[in-house]
């Protein structure tokens, strides 16, 4: 039987309670975010206890005929659905048929109406839809296209009470639900013993690893309220600042941050204080490539939100979600949308970005991704996911002593390609003014750089 395709949009969609996200982007950004993964969540005792009687209560209900229960359970979740599938089981162990056969025998009874039948029919349908994997055998694609033809006449209004009766759900619970929630389940527990393990290693060390003579050294000196001296290496900045401007000075030019300027688009004044607190937070190097390269930081505020901050090549703007500013080291961060703006340039008459280009760049890592190809999913950080987070994540480790996000993989799998990239920003540096990565902004074109990035191997 050939694959089913139907208008139905309603599939078992998992929305885990609790995320950890990398630095991510919006769509008008070069940079998407990765992946999503998962925190481990402990349960208690007590709390076990209370949700084995809350089942209890709603099997018990269910028993009794009462459908509406089938309301309460948070199906389009991993917990929802697991609940689910026992409370089914349980219902058809201790009464002997399904609750698809009890909810058809009542309506038939007469001790449902129509519109209250179907309603909780469709609810049963849609709690109870998976949808098998391409490659199973033609039994089971069989088995879910006559649920699929059979949901969508119901939706239309075309079944029959007949075609209802005559209906096999426990089929289709059998051979798709219950082998395909259990498949659900089990990839929740990986991703959030994955989850657990990845949060470990983003305490790693690098200062005790081989890349360790890449790293910069960074010491602070507090003169006063308003300046300090900063020893990046083995050299020697003042950096000043106030409410209007931040100076950083070497022993050769100086450099003027216009706060005015850079924080225009910020009215709210708590929003401004907490930028400069984070701008401040920021090596010597990184405050120059912001003055050079960055037009304006943007800030917005939302807890629901997967992003931490983003760049948009196109406007050449920084946005920052101040609402995770207490989740994770902001001025990290930043150094890491700083690291894409660096890496952004206009070439060939088009904006793109240098690392998504760089030949030799994508060869270097790719020797290096050998090793981390069969290692466990927690291990393959944000920087290993393409060339342009690579570059920007190396860009914060370089610069800052440590990466948004990716501290383990890059020290353990990737110092070639630190080393290559250190290079690459060190002459990037060197260039006059005038030739400075960002020139976009004299540019008419308005094309997405998305297209022209490439995954790793490609």
């Amino acid at each position: 039987m050939k694959k089913v395709v139907t208008d139905f949009s309603i599939q078992n969609i998992y929305v885990p309670k609790h995320k950890v996200n990398s630095s991510g982007v919006d769509i008008s950004s070069v940079f998407n975010e990765k992946s999503e993964v998962f925190e481990n969540t402990k349960t208690e005792s007590s709390d076990v206890i209370l949700q084995d009687n809350l089942r209890n209560k709603k099997l018990s209900k269910l028993i009794d005929g009462d459908y509406s229960v089938l309301n309460e359970i948070e199906w389009r979740t991993v917990q929802g659905t697991q609940e689910f599938v026992e409370i089914a089981k349980s219902f058809q162990f201790q009464k002997g048929i399904s609750i698809y056969d009890s909810m058809v025998g009542d309506y038939m009874n007469g001790k449902l109406s129509k519109d209250k039948f179907y309603e909780y029919l469709t609810k049963l349908l849609d709690m109870s839809e998976f949808k098998p994997d391409n490659n199973v055998s033609d039994e089971e694609w069989e088995v879910y296209g006559l649920y699929a033809l059979f949901r969508k006449d119901l939706h239309s209004g075309q079944s029959t009470d007949k075609d209802i009766k005559n209906f096999n759900y426990n089929e289709f619970f059998e051979k798709i639900t219950v082998p395909y929630s259990e498949k659900l389940i089990k990839n929740e527990a990986e991703r959030i013993l994955n989850a657990k393990k990845a949060k470990e290693l983003s305490n790693y060390d690098v200062t005790n690893s081989q890349i360790a003579p890449l790293l910069p050294r960074i010491t602070n000196i507090q003169i006063n309220k308003s300046e300090k001296v900063q020893y990046f290496n083995d050299k020697k900045y003042q950096i000043s600042y106030d409410k209007d401007k931040i100076i950083v000075k070497d022993s050769n030019s100086e450099h003027v941050i216009k706060l005015k300027k850079l924080l225009s688009n910020i009215k709210n004044e708590e929003d401004k204080a907490a930028i400069q607190k984070i701008l401040l937070d920021l090596s010597a190097p990184v405050l120059i490539d912001i003055g050079v390269e960055i037009d304006t930081i943007k800030v917005f505020n939302d807890a629901n939100s997967s992003t931490y901050a983003q760049y948009d090549g196109k406007d050449n703007v920084v946005s920052i979600n101040l609402a995770k500013k207490d989740e994770k080291n902001m001025p990290f961060v930043l150094a890491h949308e700083i690291g894409h703006s660096l890496d952004f340039s206009r070439q060939d008459d088009r904006n793109k970005v240098n690392s998504g280009f760089d030949k030799e760049l994508i060869s270097i890592a790719e020797q290096e991704m050998i090793k981390l190809k069969d290692r466990p999913e927690y291990e393959k950080q944000y920087a290993s996911s393409n060339p342009v987070e690579m570059f920007a994540e190396c860009y914060a480790l370089l610069n800052m002593g440590s990466s948004a996000d990716s501290n383990y993989v890059i020290a353990t799998y990737f110092p070639n390609t630190l080393k290559y990239i250190k290079e690459q920003i060190e002459n990037q540096r060197q260039l006059p003014m005038k030739d400075r990565n960002y020139i976009g902004r004299e540019s008419t074109l308005l094309e997405m750089v998305q297209e022209y990035i490439p995954q790793w191997g490609n």
